[in-house]
């Protein structure tokens, strides 16, 4: 036990580093997932539906969804580049893109099934009181989806949190490939993929712990 204790303390420092690496990676591609996401949603929920352009999302987010994530990476790091004519994407840059736009298909299918399941009659509502399709939707519509959606949504963040530890394919060191060099150095995987679990662990529980303080709460006093 006292060996495993000391073997953590001293990977500690470079595990950090590799969770910090995590980190930035899961808030950029967040980032990307819930803006892209979003957009593609409302554009294709049946009560906001463009010709051409929604069946174009449609389409995008099919074929996102339908090819696995890793393929998805190597795709974005290997092949784009090429077609682009020999662009140079860093590792970062190729993860970011990928891991966001994947995840972005999966939000946009949580906010689309969100706004189909608000009842027709409340549109109609809506549009008695004067509003206009536009401020139905986002001053109405939207706010009551995102009501209706919020662990779902929150699931598939937290489930992006742990796609990150795919991206060690491409090199980075983040806190998956920071853990497989120390065990390579050392020898002991038992204590350090310990740790890395619960580091894991831990940021997904302050993650739900922000979610349910700041977004679960606010959601169910405003539909009281």
């Amino acid at each position: 036990m006292y060996v495993s204790i000391l073997i953590i303390k001293n990977a500690l420092p470079l595990l950090m580093r590799g969770a910090l690496v995590t980190l930035e990676l899961w808030v950029t591609a967040g980032c990307v997932s819930l803006s892209i996401g979003s957009m593609w949603g409302i554009l294709r929920a049946k009560q906001v539906r463009i010709p051409v352009i929604s069946s174009m999302f449609d389409v995008i987010t099919f074929v996102l969804r339908g090819i696995p994530f890793y393929v998805q990476l190597l795709i974005a790091y290997f092949v784009i580049p090429e077609l682009l004519g020999g662009i140079d994407l860093s590792p970062f840059v190729a993860s970011t893109i990928a891991l966001g736009l994947c995840s972005a298909a999966y939000a946009s299918q949580i906010i689309k099934s969100g706004l189909d399941a608000i009842p027709v009659g409340e549109w109609e509502a809506a549009f008695v009181l004067g509003y206009s399709r536009m401020q139905a939707l986002f001053g109405l519509m939207i706010p009551r989806a995102f009501a209706l959606i919020m662990p779902a949504l929150k699931g598939e963040f937290d489930q992006l949190l742990k796609s990150t530890s795919i991206l060690s394919t491409l090199g980075l060191m983040e806190l998956t490939n920071a853990a497989r060099n120390i065990i390579e150095r050392d020898l002991q995987p038992l204590p350090i993929y310990a740790a890395v679990a619960v580091i894991y662990l831990l940021m997904s529980v302050l993650f739900n712990g922000i979610v349910a303080k700041l977004f679960e709460k606010r959601v169910n006093y405003d539909q009281n």
